[in-house]
């Protein structure tokens, strides 16, 4: 199966959402919050956005630290080694986003895993995203959205809000034809999102065991009863 990138409906809002964030003369400049259950695309859509269009990427690890999460942000921000105080770095990626500001050349950051942030963290966005107009992108899972409402000051900067919904029928019809050269029926696909519950994840799984299912019988059409067949033979949910 071939590593693709799908344009499903989640990945075309969250595109819209960026877009809108930082065009500064027509947009709405401020946060995007892009959330949702895992395995619905959220890091894959923030990634290729980030090589389309550059900026910083930046994904959280658990109980993170500022020093830790300051000196990783001016490192991806500058290239350069960090500075040793936290305080320093928070300057020192400010100074270089307003630099590049100027020049036309505005940056944006885009923070994975932000769920797991401690609060301060979301803070310190926040404090770059006011000296620097830079977009900043949150991506988390659901309990992102609590953590953010906690403040008004952070929560009234989201200017654009992006809820991961499951993958449809569509969706997995064209992943699948575009990963793998098989061409699902509308029953297939609706017993492929029924039993994976629009995860992408468990999606892209099965889609792997019916290739292999498919080229065994030498054949690119896959029905709901190959699908029930795979399902019985395989644990799909660990593929």
């Amino acid at each position: 199966m071939k590593a693709v990138f799908v344009e499903t409906g989640n990945v075309t809002a969250f595109r819209r959402a960026v877009r809108t964030v930082e065009d500064t003369e027509r947009g709405q400049p401020g946060i995007v919050v892009a959330w949702g259950q895992a395995g619905r695309g959220k890091t894959f859509a923030a990634r290729n956005s980030h090589a389309e269009r550059g900026g910083v990427y930046l994904s959280a690890w658990e109980g993170m630290t500022q020093a830790a999460f300051l000196g990783r942000l001016c490192f991806e921000a500058t290239g350069a080694q960090a500075p040793r105080s936290s305080h320093a770095c928070k300057v020192r990626v400010i100074e270089v986003l307003e630099k590049r500001r100027v020049q036309g050349t505005a940056t944006s950051i885009y923070m994975d895993e932000a769920d797991r942030l401690a609060f301060g963290r979301i803070e310190d966005l926040r404090d770059i995203h006011e000296a620097t107009g830079a977009a900043v992108v949150l991506i988390g899972e659901e309990e992102l959205i609590g953590l953010l409402s906690q403040r008004r000051r952070v929560w009234s900067r989201v200017t654009q809000e992006v809820s991961f919904a499951p993958v449809d029928e569509g969706d997995i019809a064209a992943f699948a034809l575009e990963a793998a050269a098989l061409d699902l029926t509308p029953e297939a696909c609706a017993m492929i999102r029924a039993t994976s519950d629009g995860d992408m994840r468990l999606v892209r799984n099965m889609v792997q065991l019916l290739e292999q299912a498919a080229k065994a019988r030498e054949t690119d059409l896959v029905d709901a009863a190959m699908v029930a067949a795979v399902q019985k033979q395989k644990s799909w949910r660990r593929a």
